[in-house]
């Protein structure tokens, strides 16, 4: 069952209290995650595989204008039973702050709050890659052109499309995350300032 699976990755690497934050929170009405989805998507520079960056913005946004506790959580992207994005570790990070530490990351990353699914990452993906790819196919045929986000029960996302966790991330992860993504606006907001 999806539920305990979350209890147990959120619980491993977020702690007891993290879990009891995290499941603390009904979401009643999905439309109260609108705007901070569309602020988050108007706020990150549109780049491909960046989903672990947009992920955490949301998830902050969540937390501080909201008070909404939402995890971050790293997993595995399946269509059709295929995997898109495969999640085999944790994002690489180091604890000596003067060492870089360089590493692949296949994986994807998407936010949840009481079982339901924000993804702002998917389609930016999605309309980047080959028309012929998995993804292209399945997100233009399932959803169209021009879509911004996916915000989802998970029981009522489209028929093969899986979301698997398999980290969630921690505070520390978060600060660093959000630290990257900070200096990734200023760089596009300097850029867009110096081609006006």
């Amino acid at each position: 069952m999806r539920k305990t699976l979350i209890k147990n990755i959120v619980c491993r690497d977020r702690g007891l209290d993290g879990f009891n934050y995290y499941s603390s929170y009904r979401c009643t009405e999905i439309d109260v995650l609108s705007e901070p989805v569309q602020s988050t998507l108007a706020s990150v520079p549109p780049t491909f595989g960046s989903c672990v960056m947009i992920s955490t913005g949301l998830a902050a946004a969540l937390q501080t204008h909201y008070s909404i506790p939402a995890i971050v959580v790293l997993g595995t992207l399946s269509i059709n039973g295929s995997s898109v994005f495969e999640c085999k570790e944790n994002i690489p990070l180091s604890n000596d702050k003067e060492t870089i530490k360089e590493s692949n990351w296949d994986g994807h990353c998407w936010v949840e709050i009481d079982g339901i699914i924000c993804d702002l990452s998917i389609f930016r993906s999605a309309y980047r890659v080959s028309n012929k790819s998995v993804l292209n196919s399945y997100i233009r045929s399932n959803f169209g052109k021009g879509k911004g986000a996916i915000l989802s029960r998970i029981e009522c996302l489209p028929k093969g499309l899986e979301f698997i966790p398999k980290f969630v991330l921690n505070d520390n992860q978060i600060s660093a995350v959000l630290a990257g993504l900070s200096e990734q606006c200023k760089a596009f907001n300097k850029n867009i300032k110096a081609t006006r």
